[in-house]
This record gives structure tokens, sequence and C-alpha cells, in this order.
């Protein structure tokens, strides 16, 4: 009926009949598809008005009556119905704006126009994702405006602004016409409405482009002064427009965006008062132009405009990403307390290695983990903000653990998680489940990030803070903070809802174990009450221990490690419950090899931080599990080469470390003894040598279990080992007497006599491991003891063993022996009562095993010798005269070169300490000399070198012997190894310090003249260092006379003569000189004068032969004087700084013009040491200005203009040539490059000379070519045009007015061929580039920034933006953005962009035009065109090979 006109007229048959067909919107209770036909009923009826004629009213005659009706209607249906009750419009649709559209001429009345309005307004805040429905809705928002006038305008506004964050181009559009409407009706608007229509300007030139300088030039307009002038709700549009250009990829948009939210941030701090330290109260600050600002309104627009933006941007690239960080860092800083900023200022810091905003968008990778690191330390510090934590640091955290790489980077990858874990804490629990539920929602997202999900998952549920019971009087359990609904509702979420996804992440996937979906799974059940737990669990362990069955080996390592970190979650408690499900589970073949071994890495990754006693409950079935792996059929197997090799498990039992576990974590007083119940029963039975060396091996890890357990006290620790000795002893005795009564010639044959021949057996039987291993826990536990002396109870819990120990003597066990002796050399150093009886029993037995025994590596024999060390220490038990002389006699000394022992070494080096004076001593010490430089075991010379030292302290030596021993290390200073060279040294340096002064002086010139010699034929670097210390060492110990003789001695040999007779000689007698400056010090001061002479001397011939004889750099060496000069840089290095006024004395003139000549040396060791001197002369003259500020530059000699202009081409010579990764070397170079470039100006100002000719004149004429020279090294194509248009004045013709300065065009040109060395060379050559570039942004002034800031931009700019046409390193790009950023602050953003941008342009239009020669190319030189192209793919072909070796080289190294 509504669509035919025919029949419209019937509606008016019933008055009431339209407006109840409109009310039907009103009601609750209808259903939709009644809705949509009211709906459609609408539209039909203002269709059909719009196709009639204006004249025929009939469908007016309805519509307009009713028209109020209808719009309440329409009001009551979007505005206030329930939205669950209207599935179908939660918003309004394509269909619904074109009734209002339709609906919209028929509106005259203001009333009706903002009902009207306040429909469609909801409309855009909803975001809607129909694209032609949103400029449908602007339209007729626009074509209201006339009929709402003024009162709307702040609605409109609102509204509006937020769409400008996000929608396309043609939206915008729509909005800057419907701005422009609103201007018409509200003037305050005008302003606004004007700005959006040009910051969303559009290129002439391009397709659907935006027009970058329109834009910037409009965003210039924009300051402090503007915001005061207009409203909150115009703020909000301006930074709504500002949000969505700082989502740009283009860095200037970025930029310019970035500088209005700085300035709005500073408006804020006006309106604030928190510049001039005001604090207002709340309410109203102040009024601007009819703009009434109070703390409310600029807060919420806070809020609403940047901070719910931020976390938007959070999930962006990281170079949109660093633009809000800085705001947010700015923000902390400025914006006062009640902004919720103050709590973050700790985040901050002045030091940039350390600050967080600065390092958590870094490049480098381990700067973003060490901010995260510093995150989570203060945020489990200190209280922060929910929603500014929630909102912004979350998003994030986890968008940087989602753009991670699987498999790397997983330092950050941990950091991120504990972060964000560190970041639950503070949460409520929607927020926090919220943070949970997107970590699965994402994992249907991104499968691949699975794991790194779970893992999160992982790290939330460890911060669960929601079920902290405590107790009430009624015996109820509360929650802290959570009510108990709130906790149903928790606990219904846990139960209900995440487990139920953990458990089907766990059965999706049924071939494998994820170590993180069990531990997830384990870390909910405890979250739950016991019942749920008691009946989930068995789930998670019996399907984790199924999976050891697997024959697959990375399974069964999963299965293991998910087993281990449950257990670990569930608590030591379960550990029983684990192994008898892992006995049930694991029961034959192959199973029992992974149930030892599975055993062990539970044990291993779980028992490391527990105390003592946590096993005890379980000891037996640990117990039963360890002794059937090492002494069952499971055992046997694994001796089995085929069964061994198939399998982990099986290739080496583990259960031993398994029971040094188990050791280690019982009650030691009463569970120790069980320990050893295995080992004793199977010592009952017959012994075969495996089964006795796996009961040793046994015994020795329960030994060491027992050092580590905490629960050992020294009483229970002694009276257990006491206990096992004496029943030892008795067994062993008993044992003794039996073999003695049968007579048997096989027993006599296992046993040993010490008496006379002292020939050792090792019998068979293992009735004595018990008493070695209560023997080894003894010496281990007095060897760790601190041994006091004056420790009364200590002596008296020791005194008792000597007795025992003393029968261990006479034992028939070499490792009862050996052991017996080892504990005696502790407790002999002890004043215990007991020794004085069993001394001469020691001294018999000791010299007894000496005598007879040959090979001093035996464990006995170093037994032996350590405990006789001991007694030639000790005043108690010691040997007389005779017994040492018997002693060094042995067979051990007696081939001491051969079978060298450092025990019997230590051992000669106490009697030596005894001063035995004997004729064999003085034998043994000329090869204790000759050893102390031909061992190659660094222990043995050093112990040598001590003994010898020791030797030739103590003894009485005659001048002749004293003289051999000397003489015998001078001439091993040419020994043919190194490491008998250096410890000569070594032992020269001791005599030096040690002997008397006396005797130094009067070999001083012998000792000088070797070590001089030695230090012109010696190759080695560390050995030339120690004879250069050695010197020094020798020179400051000795006599004034003895070292003027050694002057007298050096002096002639630095002379020009020998400079070209000798000149290693020279070269050597400069390194004694520098050493010699270093100990006379203000004494050298009277031979300055001559040296200096031979300096200038010996510069001047190398500047001649590195700059007039061709010579090949890579072969250095061949260089002439090279080697004399060097030696004489670093001499004059070492004057200079003693001798700091000589750095402008006139005498040193001419040595500065040859170091400045020397930059551009071939010998790569010259020009860095050239370097230092300069780097020393430019610190030297910075401190001088600083002190006097009188001096200028012109009053030094290199920074004259002429000088400091070739200084700085010499550099960048050197910079071109520089192929060395030192970093010293190239910060010197970088400070070098950067002091030059900043004084050139000033120096050229203060001289006057600032005329081309007058530069060209200052210079000589060997001078004048090597400039020429210099200009043609650093630019091989352009450079000599360059330099004679400069010393021609031709300069700057077609360049910008501030180039036609010299100073510029020279700083100019310079800066822009280090731009493109840095390019066109490596790696190296860029950082320094780039840093000199840092560094000059600090040191200029804004205004000479500015001249020079489009060179230092352009290199910046392509490694920035990728333009540098190579690969660049992460550091470097990184490197790029700190110098961007510095010369952007030395600019200002405003100037900074407009640079910017004009390089974007400049690159740009050389990018089109050669796309367009290309073009033109293939037209008229097809030929060409396609060996270009040939060229291009063989490049192209050249670079994938190159990238296919370098992943298979990197695959064959890991």
């Amino acid at each position: 009926m509504s669509r035919s006109h025919e029949l419209v007229t019937l509606l008016h048959r019933e008055k009431n009949l339209v407006p109840d067909i409109f009310s039907i919107l009103t009601v609750s209770t209808a259903s939709e598809a009644i809705k949509c036909y009211v709906l459609k009923f609408i539209e039909n009826l203002l269709n059909l008005d719009k196709e009639l004629d204006d004249d025929d009213t009939a469908v007016k005659s309805i519509l307009l009556p009713n028209l109020e009706a209808l719009i309440c209607s329409l009001h009551c249906l979007f505005q206030h119905d329930n939205a669950s009750k209207r599935k179908s419009h939660k918003y309004l649709g394509g269909n619904e704006v074109r009734i209002f559209k339709l609906l919209s001429k028929y509106i005259k009345d203001p009333l009706q126009a903002r009902t009207f309005i306040d429909i469609l307004l909801p409309f855009l805040a909803k975001r809607v994702e129909d694209s032609d429905a949103c400029p449908q809705a602007l339209e007729v928002i626009q074509d209201m405006i006339p009929t709402l006038g003024i009162e709307s305008t702040a609605k409109i506004l609102n509204a509006v602004s937020p769409l400008l964050v996000t929608v396309s181009p043609d939206v915008r559009f729509c909005i800057c016409d419907l701005l422009d409407t609103l201007a018409k009706v509200d003037s305050s608007v005008l302003s606004v409405a004007k700005l959006i229509r040009e910051l969303n300007s559009t290129s002439k030139m391009e397709v659907d482009g935006l027009d970058d300088d329109a834009i910037i030039n409009t965003y210039e307009r924009i300051d402090v002064q503007f915001f005061i002038t207009i409203g909150e709700e115009h703020t909000s549009v301006i930074l709504s427009q500002c949000v969505f250009d700082m989502s740009s990829e283009e860095l200037v948009l970025r930029q310019s965006a970035y500088s209005i939210v700085l300035s709005f941030i500073e408006f804020c701090v006006l309106m604030l008062g928190q510049e001039n330290g005001r604090q207002y109260e709340s309410g109203e600050m102040g009024t601007f132009d009819g703009n009434r600002w109070t703390r409310a309104c600029i807060l919420r627009l806070i809020n609403k405009c940047l901070l719910k933006h931020i976390g938007d941007a959070m999930s962006q690239g990281n170079s949109v990403k660093k633009e809000w960080i800085d705001i947010l860092r700015d923000m902390v800083l400025k914006l006062p307390d009640d902004a919720n900023f103050s709590s973050f200022k700790a985040l901050c810091s002045d030091d940039a290695e350390i600050d967080f905003f600065y390092n958590i968008v870094h490049l480098q990778k381990h700067r973003r983990a060490r901010a995260l690191l510093r995150f989570k330390n203060i945020i489990s510090k200190t209280k922060l903000p929910e929603g500014i934590v929630k909102n912004v640091f979350a998003p994030l955290f986890f968008s940087m653990l989602l753009d991670l790489k699987d498999g790397k980077d997983e330092h950050v990858r941990a950091a991120c998680m504990e972060a964000l874990a560190s970041v639950c804490v503070h949460m409520e629990w929607k927020s926090y489940y919220a943070l949970l539920s997107r970590c699965f929602r994402e994992m249907r997202k991104n499968a691949n990030k699975q794991k790194v999900l779970v893992r999160l998952v992982c790290a939330v549920l460890d911060q669960f803070h929601f079920s902290q019971p405590v107790s009430s009087q009624a015996g109820e359990e509360f929650l802290v903070g959570v009510s108990a609904d709130n906790m149903n509702e928790i606990r219904s979420c846990l139960h209900k809802t995440l487990l139920p996804k953990i458990q089907k992440l766990m059965t999706s996937d049924t071939d494998s174990i994820n170590v993180n979906i069990s531990l997830a799974a384990v870390k909910i059940l405890k979250l739950l009450p016991g019942n749920i737990m008691d009946t989930q669990l068995p789930t998670v362990t019996n399907k984790i221990c199924n999976s050891l069955k697997s024959r697959s080996e990375n399974i069964r390592d999963e299965a293991r490690t998910a087993l281990a970190a449950c257990l670990k979650e569930l608590g030591l408690e379960y550990l029983q419950y684990v192994v008898k499900v892992l006995r049930a589970t694991l029961k034959r073949g192959y199973e029992l090899h992974v149930l030892g071994y599975t055993l062990y890495f539970i044990l291993s990754k779980y028992l490391m931080n527990h105390s003592g006693g946590s096993l005890d409950y379980c000891l037996e079935d640990l117990i039963s599990v360890v002794e059937n792996d090492i002494l069952g059929e499971v055992a046997e197997e694994k001796e089995v080469e085929k069964i061994a090799s198939k399998m982990k498990e099986t290739k080496k039992c583990k259960s031993f470390e398994s029971l040094k576990l188990i050791a280690q974590n019982i009650t030691f007083k009463s569970h120790a003894l069980k320990l050893l119940t295995p080992v004793k029963a199977h010592l009952q039975k017959h012994l075969t040598p495996k089964v006795k060396t796996k009961l040793e091996s046994m015994l020795d890890h329960i030994a060491a279990g027992i050092e580590l357990n905490p629960s050992v006290e020294q009483t229970d620790l002694f009276t257990f080992i006491y206990g096992l000795l004496e029943d030892g002893i008795k067994e062993e005795n008993v044992l003794a007497e039996n073999s003695l009564i049968s007579g048997s010639e096989k027993d006599q044959a296992n046993k040993k006599t010490i008496p006379k021949a002292r020939v050792i057996i090792t019998r068979s039987v293992g009735s004595h491991l018990i008493t070695v291993f209560a023997l080894a826990l003894l010496h281990n536990r007095v060897k760790n003891a601190k041994l006091d002396k004056n420790d009364i109870w200590l002596l008296s819990m020791l005194d008792p063993f000597i007795k025992p120990l003393g029968n261990c003597l006479s034992s028939q066990y070499e490792n009862i022996l050996s052991l017996s002796l080892r504990c005696l050399s502790l407790l002999v150093r002890l004043p215990l009562p007991s020794l004085a009886s069993l001394g001469d029993k020691i001294k018999v037995t000791l010299l007894d095993i000496a005598q007879s025994s040959i090979n001093s590596s035996s464990p006995l024999m170093q037994s032996c010798l350590k405990l006789l060390t001991v007694l030639l220490q000790s005043t108690k038990i010691t040997l007389s005269s005779d017994q040492l002389h018997l002693l060094i006699q042995f067979p051990i000394f007696d081939d001491l070169e051969k079978n060298t022992s450092f025990v019997a070494l230590s051992l000669l080096k106490a009697i030596v300490k005894r001063k035995l004076v004997v004729h064999e001593i003085y034998d043994l010490m000329t090869r204790v000399a000759e050893l102390m430089v031909t061992s190659q075991v660094e222990s043995i010379r050093k112990k040598c070198s001590q003994i010898l030292l020791q030797f030739l302290l103590d003894y009485r030596l005659s001048r002749k012997r004293l003289e051999e021993h000397l003489s015998t290390l001078l001439a091993n200073l040419r020994y043919e190894h190194s490491s008998g060279r250096e410890t000569v040294l070594e032992m020269l340096c001791a005599i030096v310090m040690k002997f008397p002064k006396s005797i130094i002086d009067e070999h001083s010139l012998t000792f000088f003249i070797h070590l001089v010699f030695c230090l012109v034929n010696d190759r080695d670097t560390k050995v030339r260092s120690m004879i250069g210390a050695t010197i020094k060492l020798l020179t400051g110990r000795i006599s004034s006379h003895s070292l003027n003789s050694i002057l007298d001695y050096v002096l002639p040999l630095y002379s020009f003569e020998q400079h070209k007779e000798k000149p290693q000689l020279c070269g050597a007698a400069a390194q004694v000189l520098g050493l010699l400056i270093e100990v006379m010090r203000g004494n050298f001061q009277r031979h300055v004068d001559p040296i200096l002479v031979v300096v200038g001397w010996i510069l001047h011939s190398a500047v001649d032969v590195g700059l007039h004889q061709e010579q090949d750099c890579s072969d250095e060496v061949t260089l002439p004087f090279w080697n004399d000069a060097y030696y004489s840089l670093v001499m004059l290095e070492k004057l200079l700084y003693q001798f700091r006024d000589l750095c402008f004395k006139r005498e040193l003139e001419g040595i500065w013009e040859e170091i400045s000549k020397l930059l551009l040396h071939p010998h790569l060791w010259l020009c860095n040491r050239s370097n230092r001197l300069l780097a020393l002369y430019f610190t030297t003259v910075t401190e001088v200005i600083r002190e006097n500020a009188e001096n200028s530059f012109g009053t030094f000699v290199l920074l004259k203009p002429a000088k400091i202009f070739m200084i700085v081409i010499s550099l960048c010579c050197q910079l071109k040539a520089q192929v060395t990764d030192d970093d010293v070397v190239n910060n010197l170079l970088t400070q070098n490059i950067a002091f030059a470039i900043s004084s050139l100006p000033s120096s050229m100002q203060q001289n006057g000379s600032v005329e081309p000719h007058k530069l060209w004149s200052a210079l000589e004429q060997h001078e004048q070519a090597q400039l020429l020279k210099a200009f043609q090294s650093l630019d091989p194509g352009k450079g000599r045009g360059i330099f004679l248009a400069l010393i021609s004045g031709m300069y700057g013709q077609n360049d910008n007015e501030q180039f036609k300065d010299p100073q510029n065009f020279l700083i100019s040109y310079l800066l822009k061929r280090m731009g493109k060395l840095s390019l066109e060379m490596g790696a190296i050559q860029m950082k320094i580039v780039f840093n000199i570039f840092k560094t000059l942004s600090l040191q200029l002034s804004p205004d000479n920034c500015h001249i020079y800031a489009f060179q230092m931009l352009l290199p910046v700019y392509k490694v920035s933006e990728g333009f540098a046409g190579k690969v660049v390193s992460d550091d470097l790009k990184q490197l790029a953005q700190e110098v961007r950023e510095s010369i952007r602050n030395t600019l200002g953003i405003q100037t900074f962009v407009q640079i910017y941008q004009e390089i974007r342009k400049s690159l740009k239009a050389k990018r089109d035009k050669r796309k367009h020669e290309e073009k033109v190319m293939a037209v008229v030189n097809p030929m060409r065109n396609a060996k270009r192209k040939l060229r291009i793919a063989a490049k192209h072909c050249a670079n994938k090979k190159r990238k296919i070796m370098t992943m298979k080289m990197a695959r064959w190294m890991h």
C-alpha cells in the first residue's frame, strides 16, 4: 500500500493508523521482522513522496502531521531499546541511513532536528564498517546543520573527531565539507575547518597522493597560542588529525604531527600551572577568547585523544611507536601529579643506556630486553596506575612478543613475558581475564605462535593474585580483596572456560607433548578446589607418562620436561605420586631404562634449591629405582654395545647422579645409613670387577651428595665417619688374622707389605670400600672446613681420628693408605695431642714409600710427597738434616726433567726453604733453572722460578756462581719459545725487585744491553711489552749514576746517523727513551731539546718517503723509516704528556707540521699514531682557550686556516683508506674530523683569510702539491675540479647564496663527500661518518647546522628509509636514527621537517628522471637497454647465490 500512489490515500481512513504503525518501533517486545517491515513502510512512503511532484500532497499529508511521532519512534528504537533484544540492529545500516536522508528535508523545527541528530551521531561513534553508509550519514548531518544552529556544534565535533583517526580519504573529504558548513553557522569552527581542509590537501601531481608541502606549512601555523584560542571540542578535532598523521609511513608527516602534540602538551603544562609552579583548585583555570579551560577539560583531552591512541599505536611499526613513546615520556616529565604520570618518572633517566622510553623501541635487541627488565623491576616495587599500564604498556609488550621471530631473540622474548606478567599483578579480574582471553584468541589466529602464547599464559597464571585465602573466626575462607560472589565467578571462568581450552590444546596433538600446555593445566588446577584437582590431575600425568613409552627421542624429552615442570609447580609432596605413576607405566624392556633416566631428570630439575630432608618420606621408592638401574638386569643391558647405542637413555647410567641428589636431600642423621644399605648388601655377595666398580661409584656419589647436604652437622658427620672407620679397621684385622691362620698363597699374593720391599698390590675383595668411603668423607670435610688452631671444639672432634688414621697406615690396601696420608696432611697442621705419639711412625712410613716408589704420579706417591711437604713446613713433626739429605737423593729428583712432578717441586721448594746445604742442591738448581725455561707447563715454570728465586736469595753464593746463574738467565732471553722468554723476564723482574740495590747497580748495564737487543730482535708482542716493563722497572730501581750510564749508552743510538745506518737500533732507542721519560719525569728536561731535533729529522725522512715514493700499502713493512718514525711519535707523545708546555713551543712547530703530513702516510700505524697526537693537540688547545678566552685559533700553528684546511682534507682521505675495526682508533678519527670541521669557520674568520687566494698563497709549493693530491685521493672524479674552483674563487655559482662563502662551500663539499663514502664503502666508514655528523650537530649552532643539514641528512635519510643500496645492520640503522634525532633537536622540528622533505623530493625527482631515461632508452636504444637488464639479472643472481651460501654456512656453523 505504501508503494502505490492510488492506495496511499487509504491510509487517511483511520486517523491513528499511521501513528500506530510508527509506534510499533517503540514496542520492546516486537519482533525484528515486524520492525523491519515498519522501517520498510516508512522508506516506501518517503520514496513515493520523492517520486511524486511537489504539487501532490497526498504523502505529505500523511507524513507531516505525524513527523514528530515518527522521529520519536525512531529515536526510541535506536537510542533506548535494549541491545540484547535487537541483535540484528546493533547500529544503523545503509537502509536506515537512506531513510534518514529522505526524512531530513521534512525537518524544519530545531527541536526535531536535535532529536534527529541524536540518532545519527552515535552511529558515527560506532565505527560502522559500511563505507557507503558513513558518508551518507555525514551528508545528512551536514544538511541538518542550518536547522540546528550553534547549539549542537559541540556534539557534532565530538562525534566527528574520532572518525578523523581512522577513516579513508573519501570520508575525510565529507568531514571537511561538514566542518565547512558548520563554520558558516558557527564562526568558532572556521579556523579549525580551514586547518582540517588544508591538512587533508591532495597533490595535484599524484593520483590519491597528499600534498605534503601544504600539510607541513599548515602544521607550522599551529602552536601553543593557537590552542589557547580554541575550545575543547575544536582541540579534539585537531588532535585527531594529528593522531592520523602520526600513523603515516612518511616521516615528515609523523614529525609534523608530533610537533603539534608536543605543543599541546606545552599548552597543558601552561594551563595546569606547571611552568609557574601554580597549583589550581578544581574548576576554572582561565578564560581565553571566550574559551573556558578547566583541569577536567585538559585531563579529559589527554585521556581521550592521547592515551587512548597511544595504546592503539603500540601494535603498529617501530617507526610509529617511537614518536608515541617520546610523547608519553614528555607527558611523564612535564605533566603534574594529578594526571597519573608522576609514578612513571622512575622509568626515566638522564642516562640513555638506562632510560626505559629510549630503549624500549631501540633497534638493538639487548637494549629492548634491558628496558623490559627495568620496567619489571620498577613495577614490582612501585604501584603504577592500572589504566595506563593496561592500555599502553600491556599492548606494547604484547605486540613486541608477537613480532619476534621464532627460534631467535629468546632473551627479548623472556623479558617480554616477565614484563607482561609483572603488569598482571596490578590488574583487576576483568582486565586479567581479558589478557588471558586475548592469548587464546591469538592462538587461533596465529597457530605458529601457540608455544609462545602458552608460555605467556603460564607466566600470567603465575601472577594470579585473586586467591589468597585468610580464615575468619567462623572458619570460612575469604579472599583478600575479592568478594565471595566474585570468587565464584573467577572459579567458574577458570573451571568452565580456561581449563577446557587448555584441555582442548592438550588433546589437539596426540603424538607429542607441549610442556607449557601441561604446565598451564596444572597451574589452573592448583587454583581450583581440591576435589577438582584430584579428579583432573591423573589425566595430565598419565598422558605425560604414556608419552615416555614413545620410540621418538624428541617426544620422550618433551614429556620429561613437562613432568619436571608439573612437579615443580605441584610441589615435592607429589614426588612419590609421580614416581609411582612412572613405575606403574614403565614396567618392561627399554621402558626401564627410560624410568631411571626420567627419575634423574626430574630430580635434577627440581632438587637444585631444596633443603635437606625433603626426600625422607619417599626414600625407599627412590632407592629401589636407582638400585635396579645400577645393579639389576637393566644395568647389564647397558653394557651391550648394540643396546647402548640405540637410545640416549641406554648410553649412560644416570642413576649415579640420582643417588647423589638423593643423598643431598635427605635428613643425614636419621637416613644416612639407609643410603649404604644396597651397597652393604652387595658387599656380602661375590663381587666381580664390574660390580665392584659400580659400588665404588655409588659410594663416591653418596659422599658427594652428603657434602652438599645442608642438614649435615659437624658432630653427626664425624660420629658417622668414626663409626665406619672403626668397623672397617676391625673387619680388616679379622680378615688379616684369618689369612694368617689359613696360610693361603692366594690370599698372601693379594696382600701388600710395607715394612721391607713396600711393593703394594691392590686386593680384589671389596670389604674395604666402606673404609675408603669414610676416609674420603673425612678428607673432604676437613679440607673444606675453616681450620682454626684456637677452636677447642674442632680440635676435640678431630683428635680421636689420629689413632684410626695411624692404624690405616698399616693397611694392606693402597687407596686406604693414600687417603690416610691425605687426611694426615691436613691434620698435622693442627695442635692435636695424639700426633706426638704417631710422629715416628709417619716419618718412617713416608720415607719408606718415597724410597721404594719410582712413579711419582701415582696417588699414593702424590699423597706421600704432599705430607712430606707439610711436615717440612711444620714444627711438631719434622725431618732432621740427615733425613733431608736422604730425601734429596731419592729417585723422584733423579729424573726431574723427564718425569716432572708439581708435587715433587713443591717438596723441593720446602727443602730449599729449610736451607739444606749439600752439593746435590746446587746441582738441582742448575736443572731447575733449565726446566724453568724449557717446560711447556705454566705451573711448572712458575714453581721452578719460585724455587730458583728462593735459592738465589737465601743461599750464600760466590760471585762466580751468581754471575753464572744471571748469565744463564740473560742467555735464555733468546730461547726459541716465547713462553720460556716470558718466564725469564718475570724472573728478571723479581730479581730487580728483591735483590740488593748494590747488586742491581753492578749488573744494571749488562741487564740493560741484553734487554735492548732483545727489544730490537724479538717479534712477539707480549714479550716486547714485558721487555719494556722490565727496562722501566730496572731504570727506576738503580742509582742515578747507573741511570746516567744507561743514558750515555742510549742517547748516541738515537741520532740521525744511526737513523740512516741502523734504523732498528734507532727505533729501539726511541722506545727506551720513552720508558726513561716515564721513569725520570721532570729530570728528563735537559735531554728534551736534542731529542726534538732528531725527532724532526726522522719525521721529515718518513714524510719524504711516504709522499714521494710509490709504495704498495699492502706491504707496509717494506716502507723505509716507518719503524723509527712510529716509535719517535710514541716517545713524543710521552714527552708531551710529561711536559704539557712543550705543545705550543716554537721548536715543535716544524714537528707538528710533519705530523699533519703523516696523516697521509701509507703506513697505517703512522697514521693512527699521528691521529693520537693530533687529538692531544686539539684537546690541549681546547683547554687553553677555556682557561684564557683571549687566545684565538689563529695563535696556534695547526689551527691557521691553511693548515687546518689541509688537515681536514687529510683526515677525510684517511677516512677513505681506514679499514681497521679498532674502536679507539676510529673514535680518535671521529673526534679529530669533527673538531677540525667545527673549528675551520672560526679560524678563517679570526685570521681574516676568507679569500681563496689567501688560503692558496699561505701554502708552500710542496704543500700545494700535497693538497692537490689529497683532493684527488678523496674524490678521484671531481676532486681536481673542486680544488681548482676553490682556489680560483669560481665556487658556489650554481649553488645557494649560503655556499658562496668559501668556508661553507668547503665544509659542505667535505660533508657531502663523507656522506658518499659512508654509502660506497663498508660499515666502519659509515659508523665513523655518522658519529662525525652526530658530534657536529651538537657542536654547531642552529644557524650553521641549518646550512649543512642537507648534506648530513642525505645519507642518514637513505639508510633510515631503506635507500642505501646495500644491506645495513640494525646497529647502523639505530645510529642513523640517533643522528637524525640529534640534528632535529638542534634545528627544531619544523626546520628539520622542511629539510627532510626537501631531501625526499630531491631523491624522488632523481628517481623519476632515471626511470624516464630508462624508458626513453628502451625505445631509442633497445640493445643497450637489453644489456642493462642482463647486467641487473646477473647481479641479482649473484646476490641470490651469496645469500644461499651465507645461509648454508650459518647452518654448518651451528
